[in-house]
């Protein structure tokens, strides 16, 4: 079937006029490209390009796979052409646009979440192992080792990620080897080579990739020959053009992201540079469970007349069709409290969910955060942003059934 998928695109450069839409055809028919600017009204967002993709595929569950292989041929020419960054900032539809088609199959994404909560974990104690950790004289491969490991927490491609950290790898295995000699090894049974006519196993300094196994084996005893050979071989392939699906298959349910345990074992290589005594309990530390970027998108499948343009193509604008995600409250960036009421107090909130008045979205919040009940008391989480209003209202003198309520319960002392 033939598809089409509505792109929207980061650049840094942009089509010569508004009303001036671009063709790419590719030789060999793989896509055709629409390309137009998308114009804005202030700098609060980002300038985006239009990018139309109408290929071959068939069906819609794979046609986004495919698509995303076509962007990036289509990118990467765009960028080795104009000499600027082009990168991918969100696919809105994947459409059935087969010829004579009159109810139009369409994969429609949901408006992102394009920026989400922090994790509340910056205090006092963050700031204090900066500067204990600081009174070290960190020697100027480590400070480039650790600018590795900062790029690679930044990186949201996770194949960059894993080169970056394997940089910081590199840099830190280069600055640990020191001047021991080791054997050769034998390619088929590790042991050490022999030469019969010196009579004795020649050795040499480390070779990079025995000093990188060695720091490693070093700082994470569990990093045996079977996970470094696993390290080793998506190093290989990322150098060598291969993708990080394509090296590591379609993973095991539950298992460990590949750049999740390089990132890790960068983050203890790193900590084995400083005095290894000031690791004793006294310095706060955090490590992340995961280092891989992920984003949550809200796919619908629909079916609808889609019309053409006076060229032929389908238009993809959809004015007056919306999708979107709906968070379950308030942006937030500070750590939620615990809020404990009775069970009359409890019953009290639960009338005021269907109370008219904007404090509804609120009290549904707090009642489906419910912590825990205990000898008449109920506890519920209460998000920083719900709080603050809270508070604001009860500090203010604002009176009302809401704010006389959450006046009763803060005097009580349970928040």
């Amino acid at each position: 079937m033939q598809v089409v998928a509505n792109y929207e695109i980061r650049s840094e450069c942009s089509v010569v006029a508004d009303d001036l839409r671009l063709q790419v055809r590719h030789p060999q028919g793989l896509y055709r490209a629409l390309i137009k600017n998308i114009p804005r009204s202030d700098y609060s967002t980002p300038f985006l390009l239009a990018l139309h993709l109408y290929f071959d595929a068939p069906d819609l569950e794979e046609a986004q796979e495919i698509a995303e292989a076509r962007l990036a041929d289509c990118l990467n020419m765009l960028a080795f052409v104009s000499g600027s960054a082009f990168s991918r900032h969100r696919i809105r539809q994947i459409v059935d646009c087969t010829p004579d088609s009159g109810m139009r199959d369409i994969r429609f994404w949901g408006d992102a979440i394009d920026n989400e909560d922090p994790q509340p974990f910056l205090d006092e104690r963050t700031t204090k192992a900066i500067e204990r950790l600081s009174e070290f004289q960190i020697p100027p491969a480590i400070r480039r080792a650790m600018r590795w490991y900062r790029l690679g927490i930044n990186a949201t491609v996770p194949g960059d990620q894993f080169q970056y950290f394997w940089f910081a790898l590199e840099i830190l295995a280069e600055f640990q080897k020191g001047e021991e000699k080791v054997p050769s090894n034998c390619p088929h049974c590790n042991s050490p080579l022999f030469c019969e006519s010196c009579n004795t196993h020649p050795v040499h300094k480390r070779y990079q990739k025995q000093a990188i196994q060695a720091l490693l084996t070093t700082v994470d005893k569990e990093c045996d020959d079977a996970m470094f050979k696993s390290l080793d071989k998506m190093r290989n392939g990322l150098m060598h053009g291969k993708t990080v699906k394509e090296i590591e298959g379609d993973e095991p349910e539950g298992q460990k992201h590949i750049v999740d345990i390089l990132g890790n074992l960068v983050w203890k290589a790193l900590v084995y540079q400083f005095p290894h005594e000031w690791f004793d309990g006294s310095i706060s530390m955090g490590m992340p469970s995961t280092y891989v970027h992920r984003r949550l998108h809200g796919i619908a499948h629909i079916q609808t007349i889609v019309p053409k343009d006076a060229e032929g193509n389908l238009d993809l604008s959809f004015s007056g069709t919306k999708m979107e995600m709906v968070t379950n409250g308030p942006p937030q960036s500070a750590l939620p409290s615990l809020m404990v009421m009775t069970d009359d107090q409890f019953a009290r909130l639960t009338k005021l969910r269907y109370e008219k008045g904007d404090h509804q979205e609120m009290c549904r919040r707090i009642l489906e955060r419910v912590k825990g009940k205990k000898d008449g008391r109920v506890g519920c989480i209460v998000l920083a942003t719900d709080l603050a209003r809270i508070k604001k209202a009860v500090d203010g003198g604002e009176t009302g059934n809401w704010q006389n309520l959450f006046r009763e319960i803060i005097s009580g002392g349970n928040t």
